[in-house]
């Protein structure tokens, strides 16, 4: 009887020690999950700013075809008229 009291003791105290270890695993997790979502958010937010970039990179573009086009056309009729004169 002894034996077995002290056998289950020790199974206790093992048990005891993995629920332990088990929870503070467990403990950790929120702090892991909370970096990750701060992480994505933070990584949106960047996307987001790129986004805009882009946006704002194309409207200059566009922009400068269009300068690079009445340049031309200027030049053209420039080119036009000095024959004639």
């Amino acid at each position: 009887m002894e034996q077995e009291l002290e056998t289950f003791r020790d199974n206790v105290d093992s048990w005891i020690k993995q629920i332990r270890r088990e929870f503070s695993d467990f403990s950790d997790l929120p702090s892991m999950v909370s970096e990750n979502a701060d992480n994505i958010q933070h990584n949106y937010e960047l996307i987001y700013e790129l986004k805009d970039e882009i946006e704002e990179l194309k409207q200059e573009i566009n922009a400068l075809k269009l300068i690079q086009i009445i340049s031309l056309k200027q030049k053209t009729q420039k080119a036009e008229e000095q024959p004639q004169a």
